[in-house]
């Protein structure tokens, strides 16, 4: 087994590891084994007022959540299986709900509870990014679970510890009172959330899309030598973005269109924006892998071509020399008989016939054009 597949099949076994034991009871949460112990980073503020601290206390943010408007609760490392069912007894989340955050290989989803909403994302670490920027080829597309509770002045959400995320430039906007999220609700948060988890996906698909025009280019001038190993690297990477990024469509539009009080009718119009963005990823991958279709068929007909010249080209010189060869093998029979054996200008006749066939079959050929086809 090649190295590449002993990776790709480690990734499959941690994508789809469960926690619990089939047939455990639902709604049972188990820490995931070697992740980091839980980092709790809270960010409470309202319109006038802003507050961001690291915390283990539950009673410290029971006290935020009065004092401010919102209350945002990052929870990274999901290896401490007590704090995640402290945080459900207190914001009384759904068990099933709790069980979701720790199963890490969930699809983006909206699902609506009684006071609560409970949404799953797949957000791209940052060094993902950098790595596209550095190298499309040698890069992988690796999406951690985000997953995030909405309560009426609360969101919590749960990260499973990989160093570093894409939401710092939306905690830049809320420490210097950006925009106008500080003076609405929890709602806009997690519409925030979302729509800056999906947006980081636009400049990974355009990374994609500039490195197939570098490989059409490449492959246009007859340089891309490793083109079909390239383009099929690629296309692996778009059909992996379409997997993560179809649900992602779905989950919004589902969540604009929930019948709830926790979401205003302001932040549905701004929902609408985030499901065209998700859209407008879908629309651009599928675009990509129309090209990677294109790109591949102009390859092998272009190879094609080349073979089908180096078949004639063989097949002309055959064609001369076949004769040529007749006509050795005929006057160097050992027969008495022969008419030409004893003949003092036999020799001379011999090489003339073979001259004469050369060139009529090459005067032929041009006059067929098929010496203007040969490049």
């Amino acid at each position: 087994m090649t190295e590449q597949a002993i990776d790709q099949e480690s990734n499959a076994n941690q994508l789809f590891h469960r926690q619990t034991k089939p047939g455990e009871v639902p709604g049972t949460v188990v820490g995931r084994a070697g992740d980091s112990a839980a980092t709790i980073h809270v960010v409470a503020y309202n319109e006038d007022k802003l507050f961001e601290d690291g915390t283990n206390s539950l009673d410290a943010i029971d006290g935020w959540c009065e004092k401010f408007a919102v209350t945002w609760i990052n929870i990274e490392g999901l290896g401490d299986a007590e704090i995640i069912r402290q945080f459900g007894e207190r914001f009384n989340l759904h068990t099933l709900a709790l069980e979701d955050v720790v199963h890490v290989h969930q699809r983006a989803k909206v699902e609506e509870f009684d006071d609560h909403l409970f949404i799953v994302a797949r957000m791209l670490n940052e060094s993902t990014i950098d790595d596209l920027e550095e190298s499309v080829e040698e890069s992988d597309i690796l999406a951690e679970q985000i997953a995030m509770f909405v309560g009426p002045k609360v969101v919590l959400t749960f990260q499973d510890g990989k160093p570093g995320d894409c939401l710092d430039p939306l905690r830049e906007r809320i420490r210097f009172n950006r925009g106008r999220l500080r003076q609405t609700g929890s709602d806009a948060l997690a519409y925030s959330i979302l729509d800056t988890v999906i947006d980081h996906y636009f400049p990974v698909v355009q990374e994609l899309a500039n490195e197939l025009d570098e490989l059409d280019e490449q492959l246009a001038d007859g340089k891309g030598s490793d083109g079909v190993s390239r383009l099929h690297d690629i296309r692996g990477k778009l059909l992996k973005l379409r997997r993560i990024l179809r649900p992602h469509a779905e989950a919004v539009y589902q969540l604009m269109r929930t019948d709830t009080n926790l979401i205003s009718d302001e932040t549905r119009l701004f929902l609408r924006d985030c499901h065209d963005h998700a859209i407008q990823l879908l629309e651009a991958i599928e675009s990509c892998r129309e090209t990677c279709s294109d790109i591949r068929d102009a390859y092998f007909t272009a190879l094609s071509m080349r073979q089908n010249e180096v078949m004639q080209t063989l097949t002309i010189i055959a064609t001369i020399f076949i004769p040529m060869s007749f006509i050795a093998g005929l006057y160097g029979m050992n027969f008495d008989k022969i008419p030409e054996l004893h003949w003092a200008y036999g020799y001379e006749y011999a090489l003339g016939l073979m001259v004469t066939n050369a060139l009529g079959f090459l005067i032929f050929f041009w006059r067929r054009g098929w010496f203007g086809k040969i490049h």
